[in-house]
């Protein structure tokens, strides 16, 4: 990834403050925090499916997990799967992220074993062992053969990737979604992996507004080009979202 503009190394800047001021403030009280993560949770789950093209608006998502409702209409069971799945890897992203060692191979399947939980399990927690293809994508997702290599690289870069953690969480998210080690998941696992990165580094949960699919895509496409910077600007904005929740600069 190419190195930063001076505004995006001002929004770093920014972004280390307000990180400051909420562990500054700590400990909130326990019912806002649940509150918080309950809230970043269901959106998170609902914004990441989306992005990969699962229908279930935010509402249906939360009713389904918070009250077992399943949606009227012709919602597959796929995606009532995805909702479940996705709702539940972000339990076990919170269980990761209290670990204290670099973030290993053992957490990335976990986590996308949990994503595709019921809906392949042939393949849940399994390096592909086939080409696959990106649609619309400008570069080729690598030989499957050069995978389980490829991820051994990526695991020894992220333990010894020195710099600042939100760059670290976009770099790492984007770096593991050029592998694309999996048949399928690997969208939803690398923005997993990017929020694993940010919760060890005590930011909180960050959610990709599905109402910015077209432009988050569209910046990995980018990036892909080799202009990694509209890249950034989405990452670094949905991460002082989040921020601004929990220091109440939403309200």
């Amino acid at each position: 990834m190419s190195e930063l503009a001076p505004a995006l190394q001002a929004q770093l800047a920014s972004l280390t403050a307000k990180q400051q001021r909420l562990a500054g403030m700590q400990p909130l009280p326990p019912e806002l925090v649940r509150s918080l993560e309950h809230k970043l949770r269901i959106e998170l789950t609902h914004a990441s499916n989306a992005i990969e093209g699962n229908t279930l608006t935010l509402r249906e998502t939360q009713l389904l997990i918070d009250e077992g409702i399943t949606p009227a209409g012709s919602k597959s069971l796929r995606e009532i799967h995805e909702a479940i799945n996705h709702n539940e890897a972000v339990k076990l992203l919170y269980t990761q992220a209290e670990k204290t060692e670099a973030v290993g191979e053992r957490e990335i399947l976990d986590l996308h074993a949990a994503v595709l939980k019921n809906i392949d399990d042939n393949w849940a927690g399994r390096y592909r062992n086939m080409r696959v293809f990106v649609t619309g994508s400008p570069l080729i997702p690598p030989n499957p053969q050069k995978v389980p290599t490829l991820m051994v690289e990526f695991i020894d870069w992220l333990a010894k990737e020195q710099g600042h953690p939100v760059k670290l969480a976009a770099d790492a998210h984007y770096r593991f979604a050029k592998i694309h080690p999996f048949v399928d998941g690997n969208g939803r696992t690398s923005r997993l992996l990017m929020n694993l990165i940010l919760l060890r580094n005590r930011y909180p949960l960050t959610v990709i507004p599905s109402e910015q699919r077209t432009q988050y895509i569209t910046a990995m496409d980018e990036a892909d080009r080799g202009n990694a910077t509209p890249f950034y600007q989405v990452i670094f904005q949905a991460v002082e979202r989040s921020l601004d929740l929990y220091l109440g600069e939403n309200d």
